[in-house]
């Protein structure tokens, strides 16, 4: 028998190769450009937090020195035993006060124990260090309804345990001024509630301390605030800086104090913890949509890894190429489709 004719190389096998191998091409360049959903951890200080939730409590029981409550609703007062209260001019001696209010009211409470603030339905929070304490305050806005139950503490030298309110009707009546004092050794409790617009100013107690954990998150979260002369975006970031990780890859990122940063969140987003000491402390982690952060309002990045960052595995991806050529070539060369010299 004579020797086996020679078997010409077919073009579209070449075709076929360079057509696997630019698909595959394709696949990645788009990867490299989508940013899909992902767990996202964040650690980060600031100075400003605003969020909308449907938590029913905020912030754990806590001393406060002084607490302002303005858009006062109602307020009830129990003494344990009878106290002078000053209604304007008058005096009353009470075991007891029931005040009715509005969003213009307000009261002060000297060396009190808070027990934390149940919300009645979804509310947005604005919570803020104040400027310029020399002791640890802040500030909590809500747009939406709260209540707290409060206890008042032992009186200290300089630091009486008492009350002023502003605004109140009381027996009907309505009075410029409500003040008196607690009973001297603590024990006396009051419960308020606010109206759907209310803040609250807060100076910590010395031995204290202001947080909450499992705060569930159901918008965005801009860390940054419009600066009134300009109307630009300004960071509200502090050091240290903040960080982000995303739990499919090794990718973390570390932000500058001066960056804008913007988290949407996807779902199952929680503030996972808060602390108020030098700073708003956070710890935020769940699922989110992107992660933005920039120098500015117009220089704003993603840093969400890519659809081929969260792969399992890069050298996986190019080592399923290698292969994949490998095996299409394999089976052009038992078909003998491949030529031979």
């Amino acid at each position: 028998m004579g020797p086996e004719p020679e078997k010409s190389f077919r073009p579209w096998v070449a075709w076929l190769i360079a057509s696997v191998w630019a698909a595959v091409a394709l696949v990645v360049l788009i990867a490299v450009r989508i940013h899909p959903a992902t767990t996202a951890d964040i650690s980060v200080n600031t100075r400003k937090i605003a969020f909308r939730t449907n938590a029913t409590h905020l912030l754990q029981a806590g001393d406060h020195a002084q607490l302002l409550i303005s858009g006062v609703s109602a307020v009830q007062i129990r003494f344990g035993v009878e106290q002078p209260i000053r209604l304007d001019s008058k005096i009353l001696r009470a075991t007891s006060l029931n005040a009715e209010g509005d969003s213009l009211a307000s009261c002060s409470f000297y060396q009190v124990r808070s027990g934390g603030f149940d919300v009645r339905g979804p509310a947005v929070i604005t919570l803020q260090l104040s400027e310029g304490e020399q002791t640890k305050a802040f500030s909590l806005r809500t747009h939406g309804e709260i209540s707290d139950e409060l206890s008042s503490l032992p009186a200290q030298p300089g630091l009486p345990s008492a009350f002023e309110c502003r605004g109140l009707r009381v027996l009907g009546k309505q009075i410029g001024t409500v003040e008196g004092a607690f009973y001297p050794q603590g024990g006396d409790t009051v419960f308020l509630s606010t109206s759907s617009d209310a803040r609250l100013d807060s100076s910590i107690g010395q031995h204290s301390s202001v947080g909450d954990t499992q705060i569930p998150i159901l918008g965005e979260l801009r860390f940054s605030e419009v600066e009134p002369r300009s109307s630009g975006e300004k960071s509200v970031l502090l050091e240290p800086a903040a960080e982000i990780s995303f739990d499919k890859t090794n990718k973390k990122v570390t932000l500058k104090p001066a960056d804008l940063l913007v988290v949407t969140p996807k779902s199952d987003f929680y503030l996972r913890q808060l602390k108020v000491t030098d700073g708003i402390h956070l710890s935020l982690y769940g699922k989110v949509r992107d992660v933005r952060t920039g120098a500015g309002a117009n220089a704003m990045a993603t840093v969400l890894p890519s659809a081929f960052d969260q792969a399992d595995s890069a050298t996986r991806l190019l080592g399923a190429i290698v292969a994949l050529t490998g095996v299409v070539l394999g089976i052009l060369e038992k078909m003998g489709l491949l030529g031979r010299k």
